[in-house]
């Protein structure tokens, strides 16, 4: 379909595949043979589930059949392809449309085998749904202005299928982890988002008790913070759109009161990591005559775990004699 005219004359619409029609009746159709133009090119494949998902369009069926058919070509395109394809797909709306058309259409396990054994493993959340409805219920409820939560919530149980035994997923999240990595290694995603994904599937499983007292608030904190900046709020949104996803509201487990409690302590700038001690290796040298190496670590790691227990130590004169006072107890 195009536009096409004389010079002086009005343009006259060029269709001749019934473009607009298709474009009126929201459908998505391949030019000719669809058979032939997905064994030109497999990504038009992904492009198709792609556009249908974020135009909000129907494949036509014979186009539908041909990609059911030919799915399997999708395992040799470019890690790279693939990716530009579903990060546009992770930003539409409501992404769960594109991800169960990838599942019914064959072209998910050639993307991610991993993903695609998510379907049929029963899940203890949301009656009558697996463990692939989960994931398009977390993907759909994670917002779509964060891309990092979006591809996390996609991959946060990916570990799921291969921890499965007797109702459970006993250390889903590690293994999660591992995996994520290795899907994104093969998309060739940037190494920052890649590293940022894996630290949120590997950190989602955390568990948030009331008792948990304002040092333990601080670990926590420092702990996810040390992951990169922005990584906390990351996670948090990330439990929310998974709490959603597992039937549950969004706050569930109490985190509105943990991110208050977070919020509250950072408004503080509380001591959350070394750099926050009122003194460093180099003070401990000079004025202990301390060398570098392992003990002048687990010195520092023994000051800050005071500090961020009583924040009130985080004196120089104090943190000094504390360390004066370890180097006493050692044997």
């Amino acid at each position: 379909m195009a536009w096409g005219a004389r010079p002086g004359e009005e343009p006259s619409l060029v269709d001749p595949y019934d473009g607009l029609a298709d474009a009126m009746a929201r459908r998505l159709r391949a030019v000719g043979e669809p058979a032939r133009r997905f064994e030109e090119d497999a990504l038009r494949m992904v492009r198709a589930v792609r556009l249908a998902t974020t135009l909000e369009f129907d494949v036509e069926p014979a186009t539908l059949a041909a990609i059911g058919t030919h799915a399997g070509l999708v395992a040799h395109l470019s890690g790279e392809r693939i990716a530009t394809e579903l990060d546009k797909l992770l930003a539409a709306p409501k992404p769960s449309l594109g991800l169960r058309l990838l599942s019914e259409t064959g072209l998910l396990a050639p993307i991610s085998d991993e993903l695609a054994r998510q379907l049929g493993i029963p899940q203890n959340k949301v009656p009558g749904e697996d463990l692939w409805d989960h994931t398009l219920r977390t993907v759909d409820a994670a917002p779509g202005s964060r891309p990092v939560v979006r591809l996390a919530a996609l991959v946060h149980d990916i570990g799921k299928p291969a921890t499965f035994s007797e109702g459970h997923f006993l250390g889903h999240d590690s293994v999660g982890a591992t995996l994520a990595g290795a899907f994104l290694d093969r998309l060739r995603a940037p190494r920052a988002v890649r590293d940022r994904v894996v630290a949120l599937v590997q950190q989602h499983m955390f568990s948030y008790e009331a008792n948990w007292s304002d040092a333990a608030v601080r670990r926590f904190i420092g702990k996810i913070g040390d992951l990169g900046p922005g990584t906390l709020d990351e996670l948090l949104a990330l439990r929310e759109a998974d709490n959603v996803g597992s039937g549950l509201p969004a706050g569930a487990g109490r985190l509105d009161e943990l991110r208050a409690r977070i919020n509250a302590e950072l408004a503080a700038e509380v001591v959350l990591d070394r750099r926050g001690l009122a003194i460093d290796g180099g003070d401990l040298m000079a004025e202990l005559r301390l060398s570098e190496g392992p003990r002048l670590g687990r010195i520092l790691d023994e000051l800050l775990e005071r500090v961020i227990a009583d924040p009130g130590l985080n004196d120089r004169p104090k943190l000094l004699l504390l360390a004066q006072a370890m180097l006493a107890d050692e044997p």
